[in-house]
């Protein structure tokens, strides 16, 4: 720790350092700033981040279906040297730890706009591990997160051979990723063709349900409005890596679906919530 007061966040390492490109580290990176915590980076390889737990005693909150540990992160190393592991963890201590700090991640204030949505994936099985957060505070929201997961995890293979890998490690960590995908190929990541197609439209179907409930309040572009509360956060988290990952023109025609009700939402974040540090 840089100091008694500063947090420590552990996010993963990639040429677009300090940004964040995966979901869940954008989402804390996102209620880090929302809430105005001075915090420091620290940026670890995909292929180190199991020891980098393990030595921190930081337990893994997923597993996959055979019941091996999937250790990933976001981590948040506390003033008190105490390790917050998950995202929608870390999202709850800086509630209850700064709560008179920036804004309110889970306001008692709250319409609950939107919490009730559903995934039209919610049956479906996904192989990449998503956290319940069964039994922690803000239930809610909990149950909002896991949702929202389970519709852009349904879609991540749009993104997933982007992925921004450092030069250094990244064959090792494409080894990592076929080994549990159980793959030959890194190119058996890449959609191509029809199949893509089929995705992209799949995906744009998919959000319609979530688009609608950004519209629920016409002064936008939250949930809520003109405030934010931690639900945007998810989404955004989200946003911020199909925005780092998805080629470019893709990218240009996802801002145009729905009204644009996820690009206003993306670049409202990006402006007034996101910060490298």
């Amino acid at each position: 720790m840089t100091d008694s007061n500063t947090l420590l966040f552990y996010d993963i390492s990639s040429p677009l350092q300090p940004r964040s490109y995966a979901p869940n580290p954008s989402k804390s990176r996102l209620a880090l700033s929302f809430k105005g915590v001075p915090f420091k980076s620290k940026f670890i390889e995909i292929i180190d981040i199991p020891k980098v737990r393990q030595s921190l005693h930081c337990s893994a909150t997923r597993k996959f279906a055979d019941g091996s540990d999937y250790y990933t992160l976001p981590m948040l190393h506390t003033p008190n040297d105490g390790i917050v592991g998950d995202s929608f963890d870390i999202a709850n201590y800086l509630e209850d730890t700064y709560p008179d700090s920036g804004g309110r991640l889970f306001p008692s204030s709250s319409t609950q706009t939107g919490l009730d949505y559903e995934s039209p994936q919610k049956d479906q099985t996904i192989l990449i591990p998503i956290t319940t957060n069964e039994g922690s505070k803000n239930q809610a929201y909990a149950k909002f997160n896991w949702h929202v997961d389970v519709t852009f995890t349904a879609h991540v293979g749009l993104v997933a051979y982007y992925m921004p890998f450092n030069p250094d490690t990244a064959e090792a960590t494409k080894e990592h990723f076929l080994k549990r995908a159980g793959m030959q190929s890194w190119e058996q990541f890449l959609l191509q063709g029809e199949v893509r197609e089929q995705m992209m439209a799949s995906f744009k179907e998919s959000l319609t349900s979530l688009a609608q409930l950004f519209r629920v309040h016409e002064d936008g572009p939250y949930l809520e409005g003109k405030d934010a509360n931690y639900a945007d956060l998810i989404v955004g988290g989200w946003l911020n890596m199909y925005f780092e990952c998805m080629p470019v023109e893709e990218w240009k025609d996802f801002r145009t679906w729905h009204g644009g009700v996820f690009a206003r939402l993306h670049d409202a974040l990006q402006k007034n919530y996101y910060k490298c540090q």
